[in-house]
């Protein structure tokens, strides 16, 4: 009932809030992205039961990236490049920096010690560092080529689709090919058996709904908050990339942050990993390159050519999170650790910005 009650008061507040005060409807917009996509990781996180860690995993970085997706959408029919551009970035050391950093401290501070499988993070830190090379390339060519701005955007587009097939051949190769190096949960009798059951299939369908639901609600919300953010930017004469890098991925990353919160704390490292890291991976490989290829249908020229400065963030939160996690063991002081390199980072930033 309470959830009910949560989405028609959602519904009513993006009615409501289409007003001229663009400070208060970024404010009450922002504040009513954070219980939906707290409903949405709390979702994503129950139903693991069902389909197992890994596609739990992924199922919560997809939800959770879901906000930063369609704010990045709206962003790019407002023309926002740069806020568009800083907020896949901000998005990759958020996830990073401070959803791990937050998981992995809450959980330390109960476990003295939680172990997880390296092979997982290996592989993912692997794909990572795919997309940070072919931001680097991108960088490159911009600096040093001839090239103009329409025909780095054709390259973008290229590069995307390549990036787009390695994610979906790193899926096939975790979830299919190599899913009993990942840990993917073999006992299909099991699963099937509890489906067959009306209670637990009465269960897992509300679970279903309550993801469907959220995730609509996100889409106006998001909209409406995109569109006052623009207004916001303009008024006050804010940096778009500043926001990009700090306020989306914040909100955006609410249901993820909740998600890898409860998994560490419930000693479910390997899915709170899996969340976090997975989730980078999807912004890097997937929701970028989609949004470049939106971009391009809709007559946008927008390239992935990011600023240094962006893309030296990316490789220290990829460094330091590889360091905190090669050894297969996690502590408190490690969790603290990276949410350190965040706070430093993003202090960094503003006075860049």
């Amino acid at each position: 009932m309470k959830k009910y009650l949560l989405y028609i008061i959602s519904i009513l507040v993006v009615l409501f809030f289409s007003c001229n005060n663009y400070l208060i409807s970024v404010i009450v917009f922002s504040i009513f992205i954070i219980p939906i996509a707290a409903v949405l990781g709390r979702g994503t996180s129950e139903i693991a039961e069902y389909i197992g860690e890994k596609l739990s995993g992924l199922l919560a970085s997809t939800t959770g990236n879901m906000p930063e997706l369609m704010m990045g959408i709206w962003a790019i029919k407002f023309g926002m490049l740069d806020l568009v551009k800083s907020s896949m970035i901000g998005s990759i050391i958020c996830n990073l920096l401070l959803v791990l950093g937050i998981a992995i401290f809450g959980g330390g501070i109960k476990f003295k010690e939680q172990s997880f499988n390296k092979l997982i993070a290996r592989t993912n830190f692997n794909m990572l560092f795919l997309a940070i090379v072919a931001f680097i390339v991108m960088a490159y060519m911009n600096n040093y080529s001839s090239l103009d701005y329409q025909n780095l955007c054709a390259l973008s587009l290229k590069i995307s689709v390549v990036l787009i097939v390695i994610y979906v051949m790193g899926l096939i190769f975790s979830l299919y090919t190599h899913r009993n190096l990942f840990g993917v949960s073999e006992n299909n009798e099991e699963i099937a058996t509890k489906l067959l059951g009306k209670k637990e299939l009465k269960k897992r369908n509300i679970i279903i709904f309550n993801i469907i639901v959220c995730s609509l609600i996100l889409f106006f919300i998001s909209e409406k908050l995109t569109y006052n953010i623009k207004q916001l930017i303009q008024v006050y004469n804010l940096s778009e990339e500043f926001i990009g890098i700090i306020l989306i991925p914040i909100l955006g990353n609410v249901g993820e942050n909740f998600s890898a919160i409860m998994c560490a704390y419930q000693n479910k490292i390997n899915l709170s990993i899996e969340i976090a890291i997975g989730s980078s991976i999807q912004i890097a490989l997937f929701v970028t390159p989609l949004l470049i290829i939106f971009a391009f249908f809709t007559g946008t020229n927008m390239s992935l050519v990011f600023n240094n400065f962006q893309i030296i963030m990316s490789l220290i939160a990829l460094a330091i999170s590889y360091y905190v996690f090669q050894d297969g063991k996690t502590y408190w002081l490690e969790g603290a650790i990276l949410l350190s390199v965040y706070i430093i980072l993003t202090m960094a930033y503003y006075y860049l910005a």
